[in-house]
């Protein structure tokens, strides 16, 4: 069964007691459910393995312009079908090519479809299906990465290409 995987706020989602115990407090909604164009991206994984886990980690923290702590979330696909929601795959904006056709938009949301999101994000996070990721984690899977040939150095922001060159051995030569 598939699922789709997005980075969000761990701490945004947890439970406030001004707000109730089912309540989804705005801050998440408004801050880890931003969309553009109507529009949320997300990461397809088959399964919630630890392996394609990592993989959604990479993809994003390598599109990033630095390496920072990483939330992600996961929920079931189906249960966005059943909510009448739209997917549109798409190429991700990750350097690493082979993770790009991973990528899917919720597309054609409106305050009703993006409360479903929400609630289907709320209940993913109430059942466990989150990790953290360190930036010290980010940096041994980009560096594992980088060593595999899954992408280059090259390929990255400025900062973030110096951080795994400095790990790798190879500091960036103009700083």
């Amino acid at each position: 069964m598939p699922y789709l995987t997005r980075k969000i706020t761990r701490a945004k989602w947890e439970f406030r007691d001004e707000l109730g115990a089912e309540a989804i407090p705005a801050d998440a909604v408004t801050a880890d459910l931003r969309t553009t164009g109507n529009t949320l991206s997300f990461w397809k994984i088959e399964k919630p393995s630890n392996e394609e886990i990592r993989l959604t980690a990479l993809a994003l923290a390598t599109g990033a312009e630095r390496i920072d702590r990483l939330d992600l979330a996961w929920v079931e696909e189906d249960s966005f079908h059943g909510d009448g929601l739209s997917l549109n795959p798409n190429d991700g904006r990750t350097p690493v090519v082979s993770l790009r056709k991973n990528h899917v938009d919720v597309t054609k949301l409106d305050l009703d479809r993006l409360c479903k999101v929400a609630v289907s994000v709320s209940q993913a996070i109430s059942l466990g299906q989150h990790q953290r990721f360190t930036k010290k984690e980010l940096v041994k899977i980009i560096v594992e990465a980088v060593s595999n040939g899954l992408l280059s150095p090259s390929d990255l922001a400025p900062s973030v290409k110096e951080e795994i060159e400095k790990e790798l051995g190879n500091p960036t030569q103009n700083r």
